[in-house]
C-alpha cells in the first residue's frame, strides 16, 4: 500500500479543471475517482429559484395575455439560471425577490433580473426566459434558497401552498458535470500503480479546485466517525421494541418493590384490599400470573451496596460484642 505523493493541476479555470493524482495502489483510482464522483455532484452546497410567482399565472399550465410561452416553458428558462452570491459579508439574505418588469422590450433575459436581485450575481445573462409584447409588464416574485444537490417537488415539505406560487424542481449543485478515468503509472520501473484524472465542470459559482477542496472535506469528515485517533466504539441503535419492553421492564420492578414495600407476598393479601378488582385488572395487563418467575424483574445490586450491607453487619455485631461485655461486667 502506497498514498499519493502528489496532485498536479493539469488545466484550470473559472468554469473547468484537470487534476492528476499519482500515485496510487491498485483499485484505488476507481474506489476514490468514483466516491469523489458521487460527492462532487450530489452534495455541495449552491443557490436556485425554488419557486415562482408571475401575475396572471394560477399554475404552471396557463398562459399569460401578451406572453408567447406558457409558464411552464418559462419555469425550464428560469430553473438554468446560476447565482453566485456577490460577498460572504450578507448577514442575512433574503429569500423572495419582486421584479417589476416595465421595459418596452420583446424578449426578457437573465441579465434583466440583475437589478432587483442585488445580492446575487447573474452567471448565465444572456439567458432568455421570455417573449412578450412590447406594451405588457410583468410583476414576477421569484423565491432564492441555498441548498445541497437536486430537490424535486415531492420533497418540498416545507413549501406553503398558495394560489399562484408554483414551486420548482430545484438543481441546487453548482457542478456541471464530473468525468474520471484511471490510467497505469509508473513507480520504480513498475506499472501496478494507478494514476486518477478529474475532470470537473462547474457553473461558475465556485471553481473547480475549492469544489475539490470541498468534497474531499466531505468525506474526511464521515470517515473520522470511524478512526479520530482515540478508540471507538461503534454503537447499534437499539429497535422502538427493545424500549418498550425496557420500560415494562421498569414499571414491573417499580410495583413489585411497591408491593414489596406494603407486605403484599402473597394473593391472599391482594384480597383483603379494599379495591383488589382495579388491582387485579392492572396485574392482568402487565401479564402477572399464578406461578409466575420474578427474578428477571429482581433489582441487581451493585458491588458498592453490597460493602455498605456488609460494613453496616459488622458493626451491629461489634455493639452486640459491647454491650455483651458490658452486661457481665455489670453481674460481676
Amino acid at each position: 500500500m502506497i498514498s499519493p505523493a502528489q496532485i498536479k493541476i493539469l488545466k484550470h479555470s473559472k468554469n473547468r479543471g484537470k487534476f492528476l493524482i499519482k500515485p496510487l495502489s491498485t483499485g484505488f483510482g476507481i474506489t476514490l475517482g468514483n466516491s469523489l464522483r458521487r460527492v462532487l455532484i450530489s452534495y455541495l452546497e449552491g443557490y436556485a429559484i425554488y419557486y415562482i410567482m408571475i401575475n396572471g399565472g394560477k399554475h404552471e399550465f396557463s398562459y399569460i395575455d401578451g406572453v408567447i410561452e406558457n409558464i411552464t416553458e418559462i419555469i425550464l428558462n428560469l430553473k438554468q439560471i446560476r447565482f453566485k452570491l456577490k460577498s460572504k459579508r450578507y448577514k442575512k439574505i433574503p429569500e423572495h425577490f419582486t421584479i417589476f418588469l416595465t421595459k418596452k422590450k420583446d424578449k426578457i433575459t437573465a441579465g434583466d433580473l440583475c437589478g432587483s436581485i442585488t445580492c446575487f450575481e447573474v452567471l448565465n445573462p444572456k439567458l432568455l426566459i421570455l417573449k412578450k409584447e412590447l406594451d405588457t409588464n410583468l410583476k414576477i416574485t421569484l423565491g432564492i434558497k441555498k441548498g445541497v444537490g437536486y430537490v424535486p417537488v415531492e420533497k418540498k415539505k416545507y413549501f406553503k401552498k398558495k394560489i399562484g406560487k408554483i414551486p420548482i424542481d430545484t438543481i441546487f449543485s453548482p457542478i456541471r458535470n464530473v468525468i474520471f478515468k484511471v490510467e497505469t503509472c509508473e513507480v520504480n520501473n513498475s506499472y501496478e500503480f494507478d494514476s486518477l484524472i478529474l475532470d470537473i465542470r462547474t457553473d461558475g459559482s465556485i471553481t473547480p479546485k475549492n469544489a475539490l477542496k470541498k468534497a474531499s472535506s466531505i468525506l474526511i469528515q464521515h470517515f473520522t466517525l470511524f478512526f479520530n485517533g482515540k478508540k471507538t466504539e461503534l454503537k447499534i441503535p437499539r429497535k422502538y421494541t427493545d424500549y418498550k419492553e425496557r420500560i415494562k421492564y421498569l414499571y414491573m420492578q417499580k410495583l413489585l418493590n411497591g408491593l414489596k414495600f406494603a407486605k403484599m407476598k402473597t394473593w391472599a393479601d391482594l384480597v383483603k384490599v379494599k379495591n383488589f378488582g382495579i388491582i387485579n385488572k392492572t396485574m392482568k395487563k402487565l401479564g402477572l400470573d399464578y406461578g409466575l418467575d420474578l427474578s428477571k424483574y429482581q433489582m441487581k445490586i451493585s458491588k458498592k451496596k453490597k460493602r455498605i450491607k456488609n460494613f453496616r453487619e459488622k458493626m451491629r455485631q461489634i455493639i452486640k460484642l459491647r454491650n455483651v461485655i458490658k452486661r457481665r461486667k455489670m453481674t460481676k
